[in-house]
C-alpha cells in the first residue's frame, strides 16, 4: 500500500489534514442519510412501538401500537411482544424522547406529519449518525493497518455509499446499529495499544454486547471478539473491563427476556415454536432452532450473487475483498486481525445460508441485499484496504457502480417487492430513470400521504422540487465533497491534467443524477408510436386521482409482469386509450387475464365491466361492432404485490382467441 501525497496537499499540517478527511468522511455519508425518509416499513414499527410502549405505558409488550403496522411481532402469555431484539429500541429512546417532545405542538393540528417527522429524526440521529461514525472508524481502522489517507477515505466512503449499509443507515433496524458496535469494538481492540485505558476497555466490551443487544446472531462475530481480547488486553485489569462492559449488556438482555418472557434465557423467535398455534405468521422459524438448520449450498447462492438479494450482485465492489483477503493474509504481523476480520464476514454469511427456502427467512423480507449481514460487511469492506496501489482504478470504478445501484434503492425504495427476480434493473433503475422517488404510502402511526402521493420523502420533494430534479441537491453536496477530498489529499495533479480530473468528477458525478432525467428526455419517444394505446399509469386504485407517473404508448396490452408495466408502485392503477380497427363487422368476445382486476370499454359501452378495487383475474364479453375504427379504453388495477396484464380478442365467425395485434389499435395523442 502507498502512503504518499501530492505537492498541493503538503501546505496542510498533517493533523489539519487528518480532520479535514475525517469530518469529510462523517459529513458526506451522514447528510446523504439524512436526505432520505423511507417511511414505514414491518421490521421497523415493531421497533417505534416498543419504545413507545416502554415511555407511554412502561411495559415491554406492544399490544397498544402495533397490529396495523408490522406482523414483526409474537403473542406470548397474552401479550404482544416485538419479535426482534430490543437493542435498537433502547439504543434510539434518547432522540425519540426529545423529538417527541420538541414537535408536540405539531400534532394537534399536523399528526402524520408529526409521525413522520419524529420518525424521520429518531432515524437520522441513530443509524444515520452511527453509520457515519463507523466510516470515520473505517478510515482510521484503515491507516492503523497501514493504508494510505486516500485508500482509507475512498474505502470508508464505498463502506458508508457503495454496500447495503446505505439503504439501512436510513432505516431504524438493528443490522447497522449492530456492524458499528462490533467493528467498533474490534476496532478498539486492535488499537488499545496506543492508548491503552480502563474506559476503552469497558467501551470494547460493551460495543461487542451492545452489538449483539441489536441483532442476535451477530454473537457469533461479538464471541470471537472477545476471544481476540483475550489475545489483546494483557493485562488482567483491562480484560476485567471488558468482561463488565459485556455484562453490562448480557445484563440488559436477560432482564428484558425476565421481563417480557418470564425467563431470563427465553428469546423472542423461541415463541414461533414454544406457541407455534398463536404464532402462524412465519412458521420456517419453528424449523430447527429459530429457524436455523444448517448452511444449503442454494441459500448461499441466493444469498451472495443472485440478482434477487444477492449480496455481491448489489455491491459488486465486495468482490474485491476476496483479493484484498488473499493479500491481507501475507502480512504476519496483522494475522490475529485477519482471522477475526475473514471469520467475522464468513460465519454470518454461513449463519444467513442456513435459515428456511423463504425470501423472508433468508433474504430479510422486503429487503435491499441480505438484510441480516450487514454486520458482515464493514469487515469486508476493511479487506479492501489490503489491495495493492494498481487496484485503485478497479477499486474506483467498481466501488463508484455500487454506489450508483445503492443510490438508486435508497431513492426510489430500499424495500425490494418480492415479485421482481431481479429488482436493481426491474424495480430501482425503473424509478430511478423517470425521476420517481420516496415512493413508499406507509405510515408508522396512521395517517395519509404528507408530500404529493407518499408517506416517504427526500428533502427535494419535501420542499416541492419536481421528481427529476428532487436528488439535484444531494448532487450538488457530492460534488463538493469529492472536490473537497481530492483537494485535501492533493489528487489534481497539475495544469491541464488538473483541469481534466475536476471536469471529469463532476461529469461522473452529475451523470448519475441526470440519470432521473430520462423520461423527460425520452417522452417524445416513447409516446411517438403509430400502432397500440396511449397508456397512463397512476398511483392509487382509482385512475385519475393524481398526476400520471408514466406516458407511453404501449404497441399491445400483453404484459407478463409488474417489470413490464413500469414497475409502479402499489397500488395502481392504469389506463389506455386509443381507437381498435375492426377488421369485419360483427360480433367481437373480448377476455382479459389481469392482477388484480380490469375492463374494457368501446365506443363508450362497457364490454368487461370495471369491478372496482377486488381481486377477480379473468373476465370477458362480447359487443357487436362495424368494420373501421372504434374508440377503446382498457383499465388495470394492481392493489398488491405482482401484476400481469393479457388482452385477447376473436373476431366474428372465428374460434381462436388471440392477443389482439399492434396493428388493430391505434393510440391517442397525449394530452387528448
Amino acid at each position: 500500500m502507498t502512503s504518499g501525497v501530492a505537492n498541493s496537499s503538503r501546505a496542510i499540517a498533517p493533523d489539519d489534514r487528518h480532520r479535514q478527511l475525517e469530518a469529510a468522511v462523517f459529513l458526506i455519508p451522514f447528510i446523504t442519510y439524512a436526505y432520505f425518509y423511507q417511511g414505514a416499513d414491518q421490521s421497523v414499527a415493531c421497533r417505534f412501538d416498543l419504545m413507545r410502549s416502554i415511555l407511554e405505558k412502561g411495559a415491554l409488550w406492544i399490544n397498544d401500537f402495533c397490529g396495523f403496522n408490522t406482523a414483526d411481532i409474537i403473542t406470548f402469555h397474552g401479550h404482544i411482544y416485538s419479535v426482534k431484539a430490543p437493542g435498537t429500541s433502547y439504543t434510539a429512546l434518547v432522540p425519540w424522547w426529545i423529538f417527541t417532545h420538541l414537535l408536540k405542538p405539531m400534532m394537534a393540528n399536523h399528526e402524520p406529519l408529526y409521525w413522520a417527522f419524529v420518525t424521520y429524526l429518531t432515524t437520522v440521529f441513530t443509524t444515520g449518525l452511527l453509520v457515519a461514525v463507523m466510516c470515520v472508524v473505517m478510515f482510521r481502522f484503515a491507516r492503523f493497518l497501514g493504508a494510505s489517507e486516500g485508500r482509507a477515505a475512498g474505502i470508508a466512503l464505498i463502506l458508508g455509499l457503495g454496500t447495503i449499509a446505505f439503504p439501512y443507515a436510513t432505516e431504524l433496524t438493528g443490522e447497522p446499529v449492530a456492524a458499528v458496535c462490533v467493528f467498533t469494538a474490534f476496532y478498539l481492540l486492535a488499537t488499545f495499544e496506543r492508548r491503552p485505558s480502563m474506559t476503552r476497555a469497558l467501551a470494547a466490551g460493551f460495543l461487542a454486547g451492545w452489538a449483539v443487544l441489536n441483532d442476535y446472531p451477530v454473537f457469533l462475530v461479538a464471541a470471537a471478539i472477545g476471544i481476540y481480547a483475550l489475545f489483546k488486553l494483557r493485562d488482567w485489569k483491562h480484560l476485567g473491563a471488558f468482561s463488565a462492559g459485556a455484562a453490562i449488556t448480557i445484563a440488559i438482555m436477560l432482564a428484558y427476556n425476565w421481563g417480557a418472557f418470564g425467563h431470563p434465557f427465553f428469546f423472542s423467535y423461541q415463541a414461533f415454536k414454544a406457541a407455534p398455534a398463536e404464532n402462524r405468521q412465519f412458521p420456517e422459524q419453528a424449523v430447527g432452532f429459530v429457524g436455523l438448520t444448517y448452511p444449503k449450498m442454494r441459500i448461499l447462492w441466493n444469498v451472495l450473487l443472485d440478482p434477487q438479494r444477492g449480496l455481491l450482485f448489489c455491491n459488486p465492489v465486495l468482490l474485491l475483498s476476496i483479493v484484498g483477503v488473499c493479500y491481507f493474509a501475507r502480512l504476519k504481523q496483522w494475522r490475529a486481525e485477519f482471522v477475526v476480520t475473514v471469520y467475522s464476514f464468513v460465519v454470518l454469511i454461513l449463519f444467513n445460508a442456513a435459515y428456511g427456502e423463504s425470501i423472508v427467512s433468508w433474504g430479510g423480507g422486503t429487503a435491499t441485499g441480505p438484510r441480516q449481514i450487514v454486520a458482515s460487511v464493514p469487515f469486508m469492506v476493511l479487506a479492501l484496504a489490503f489491495l495493492p496501489a494498481a487496484f485503485n482504478w478497479l477499486l474506483g470504478a467498481i466501488g463508484a457502480l455500487s454506489v450508483a445501484i445503492m443510490l438508486m434503492a435508497t431513492s426510489t425504495n430500499p424495500h425490494f417487492p418480492y415479485e421482481y427476480d431481479n429488482p436493481v434493473r426491474d424495480f430501482a433503475l425503473q424509478q430511478f430513470m423517470r425521476g420517481e422517488f420516496a415512493a413508499n404510502r406507509d405510515a408508522f402511526f396512521g395517517g395519509g400521504v404528507i408530500v404529493r402521493d407518499s408517506v416517504a420523502f427526500n428533502l427535494g420533494k419535501l420542499v416541492g422540487l419536481p421528481g427529476p430534479f428532487q436528488l439535484w441537491p444531494l448532487a450538488v453536496l457530492w460534488i463538493f465533497g469529492a472536490f473537497d477530498l481530492s483537494e485535501t489529499l492533493g489528487l489534481w495533479g497539475e495544469g491541464a491534467s488538473r483541469r481534466l480530473t475536476q471536469i471529469a468528477t463532476t461529469v461522473g458525478i452529475a451523470a448519475l443524477f441526470l440519470l432521473s432525467m430520462n423520461q423527460r428526455i425520452m417522452q417524445r419517444f416513447v409516446q411517438s408510436g403509430k400502432h397500440g394505446l396511449l397508456g397512463r399509469y397512476y398511483v392509487g386504485d382509482q385512475c385519475g386521482e393524481t398526476p400520471p407517473h408514466i406516458v407511453r404508448v404501449d404497441r399491445q396490452l400483453d404484459f407478463d409482469e409488474i417489470s413490464e408495466m413500469g414497475a409502479m408502485p402499489f397500488p395502481s392503477c392504469d389506463i389506455w386509450r386509443g381507437q381498435l380497427i375492426a377488421p369485419k363487422t360483427g360480433d367481437y368476445e373480448f377476455a382479459i387475464d389481469v392482477d388484480d382486476s380490469g375492463w374494457v370499454t368501446v365506443d363508450g359501452t362497457p364490454v368487461i365491466h370495471d369491478p372496482g378495487p377486488v381481486n377477480k383475474s379473468h373476465d370477458a364479453g362480447t359487443i357487436h361492432l362495424t368494420q373501421g375504427p372504434h374508440r377503446i379504453e382498457v383499465g388495470e388495477r394492481n392493489l398488491g404485490g405482482g401484476s400481469y396484464l393479457h388482452l385477447y380478442w376473436k373476431l366474428p365467425d372465428t374460434s381462436d382467441q388471440q392477443i389482439i395485434p399492434a396493428e388493430a389499435l391505434i393510440p391517442d395523442r397525449a394530452g387528448s
